[in-house]
């Protein structure tokens, strides 16, 4: 099987309808199963029980009226979130994300950035 590389691929990541560009700085999406094994009289039978995907993203703090703003809105509210991360290869979308962790860390210089988990259902295509 071949594998495609994208080198300096850029992905956009909308949250309740808004995009968010410049201040993400990487993003991962993991799409898990729950596979349960039963031996048969003939083999092995291997069936996916469930399906569950996460987000987590990293990104530059962006004040009270941004990306961390919505997202810290949502997780008080426990509320779910819309992601919509589009990259050069394809778009995985959450209609409905709970938010599992929100942070933010400010290092020596001064500089904060934030970090969210969310996880739900996530779709690819």
């Amino acid at each position: 099987m071949a594998v495609v590389s994208v080198a300096g691929a850029s992905f956009t990541v909308t949250i309740d309808a808004t995009a968010y560009t410049d201040q993400v700085t990487t993003g991962t999406v993991n799409l898990a199963a729950t596979v349960t094994r039963t031996v048969t009289l003939g083999d092995v039978d291997l069936t996916q029980t469930d399906s569950n995907g996460t987000i987590s993203l990293s990104f530059l703090y962006d004040d009270n009226a941004g990306m961390y703003n919505a997202l810290e809105t949502a997780y008080a509210g426990g509320t779910a979130a819309a992601v919509v991360v589009v990259g050069n290869t394809g778009t995985w979308t959450g209609s409905a994300m709970q938010i599992e962790s929100l942070d933010m860390t400010v290092d020596a210089t001064a500089v904060a950035t934030c970090s969210v988990s969310f996880t739900g259902a996530v779709t690819f295509a």
